[in-house]
């Protein structure tokens, strides 16, 4: 087999397996100030073995505020799915923040940005 194939091969066998941890999460939109928001996300252990201790973390930069699921266990090749209160203040000023969603335990990390409305 010449190189160009094995090349090809490993970018179609990398472009259908997903490594990172967190899977889809969904977020009410918009969020709403001086409410209990909610949010939630799937967390995959794609590891071999049991992951101890992982938790999700939401960081909304502008407002300098960070929201922390509670640590859990998950076993190998398995998924849990993670429900996060997000308290607003009435201070908050109404429009769209960057933040960030964080899955990570002492062993790994797992980060994505996405943009929150808030009204």
């Amino acid at each position: 087999m010449k190189v160009y194939q094995i090349f090809v091969l490993f970018i179609i066998f990398v472009s259908f397996v997903n490594f990172h941890s967190l899977g889809r999460f969904l977020i009410d939109e918009p969020l709403i100030k001086g409410e209990l928001n909610e949010g939630y996300f799937t967390v995959r252990n794609t590891h071999s073995e049991k992951v101890k201790d992982v938790n999700v973390k939401l960081y909304i930069y502008d407002l300098g505020v960070m929201f922390n699921s509670p640590e859990e266990d998950i076993s190998k090749k398995d998924h849990t799915l993670k429900r996060m209160f997000i308290p607003l203040s009435n201070n908050v000023k109404p429009g769209v923040y960057l933040a960030k969603i964080t899955v990570s335990n002492d062993d790994f990390k797992d980060t994505q940005h996405v943009y929150l409305r808030i009204v």
